[in-house]
């Protein structure tokens, strides 16, 4: 694979930022965290200055966020102050019962798109766009990736699935505003009413990447292996089937081994921070850098290829980096 505007290769890291409610902060210092100590970890093996990692990632629900971040290859320093300067309270505003039972939003003033726009600009999917230029977007390599779920579709990979909304093109900060569209309580992104959070369905979408081999970014721990509560989703909305059953895959014991786990109780990130938006972010930024910093490079081969980490490659893996892939078997 090649940057766009360099000659030079760019290692691929395949990267899944999960679910963050409303500890956004924290996944987003996971994700930057990450490409950090990959970043240091390669300078260990690379005597003179080596091409920047090329993360190509999945942002499922406030995963998105993170996603975009390390997607333009932001630094902890602007990231850190983009939470800093949209704190939690302020993003999602006062809740309106009255709101839930008119509108099925429980923060009707919601301010989701302002911090997407922040994170995103006015970039659309066809910014994040990979390999030759002049390919028509669903078919082009994309460093970002956003699950969503479209009643009558179900669950979407944004780009790639972009047709079958009608659309050849969509504003990133509008696909967050849809993938963190959690039932009942946020308003739709603009155009996209039947559009909702990208984890609806799939918690964590583990084989997205399939077959190479990916890190995925989990704000709980291993448990619970299931999630319930898309059970009630019709009584959210009209439009919404219930779903019994939401997996969390992690009795595999691979799957673990290639996550980082930020530990929180489960559940508790629908409930409002007890710290700010900097002590969260620091918080999970340490806690990404440090797994990667004590792995070996036994570990970590398998959640990145071998180039990642400025190794050589043998046999067929050596051409895993010309691809971004694995996308055929995406959740959906």
């Amino acid at each position: 694979m090649k940057e766009q505007s360099s000659t030079e290769e760019r290692p691929v890291v395949r990267i899944i930022a999960g679910v963050a409610g409303r500890s956004l902060a924290m996944m987003v210092g996971m994700a930057i965290g990450t490409v950090d100590a990959l970043t240091a970890r390669r300078a260990q093996h690379n005597r003179r200055p080596a091409p920047a990692l090329q993360p190509v990632v999945v942002g499922v629900s406030g995963g998105a966020l993170a996603a975009t971040a390390i997607a333009l290859n932001m630094t902890r320093e602007r990231a850190r102050g983009i939470a800093i300067d949209h704190p939690e309270h302020e993003v999602l505003g006062a809740r309106s019962l009255r709101s839930l039972m008119t509108r099925r939003a429980l923060y009707p003033q919601a301010r989701i798109r302002e911090l997407a726009h922040a994170f995103a600009g006015d970039r659309t999917f066809a910014d994040f766009a990979l390999g030759p230029p002049g390919r028509e977007l669903p078919q082009a390599t994309s460093s970002l990736l956003i699950p969503v779920y479209a009643a009558g579709h179900g669950t979407l990979l944004l780009p790639r699935d972009l047709p079958k909304l009608g659309l050849a093109d969509l504003p990133v900060a509008d696909a967050i505003v849809a993938a963190t569209r959690i039932p009942g309580a946020l308003p739709a992104a603009a155009g996209l009413d039947g559009v909702f959070d990208g984890g609806c369905q799939y918690r964590v979408p583990h084989d997205i990447f399939s077959p190479h081999p990916a890190l995925i970014l989990d704000l709980y721990g291993p448990q619970p292996y299931d999630s319930r509560g898309g059970l009630i989703f019709p009584l959210l909305h009209p439009s919404l089937p219930a779903i019994a059953h939401r997996p969390r895959p992690f009795q595999d014991q691979a799957l673990r081994d290639s996550t980082i786990f930020a530990h929180q109780p489960y559940g508790a990130a629908l409930n409002a921070p007890a710290r700010t938006s900097d002590e969260l972010f620091d918080t999970g930024y340490d806690i990404a850098a440090t797994w990667i910093r004590t792995r070996t490079e036994e570990q970590l081969l398998n959640v990145v290829d071998a180039h990642v980490l400025g190794l050589p490659e043998k046999g067929p893996a050596a051409d895993r980096h010309e691809q971004a892939g694995g996308l055929s078997r995406a959740a959906g």
